[in-house]
C-alpha cells in the first residue's frame, strides 16, 4: 500500500475522539494559520453550525378528554 492509502484507512477507523488529531484535520487548520483565514473560518464554521443545530418545532400533544 502507498502512503496516501495507508493515512486513509488509518483515518477511517480512528474513532470520534481523535477527530481533531485527523491529518486532514491538522492540515486544514496550516492552512487557515498560513493564510491568516481564521476571521473567515469563523463565521463559515458559525454559520454551518447554525444551520444544523436548529432545534425542531414540535406542536403540542392534544389532550384527549
Amino acid at each position: 500500500m502507498s502512503q496516501e492509502t495507508t493515512a486513509a484507512a488509518d483515518t477511517a477507523n480512528k474513532p470520534v475522539k481523535n477527530f481533531r488529531n485527523s491529518v486532514d484535520i491538522e492540515n486544514f487548520y496550516r492552512f487557515i494559520h498560513e493564510n491568516g483565514l481564521r476571521r473567515e473560518t469563523i463565521s463559515m464554521l458559525e454559520f454551518v453550525h447554525s444551520s444544523l443545530a436548529k432545534p425542531k418545532k414540535r406542536g403540542r400533544k392534544k389532550k384527549m378528554q
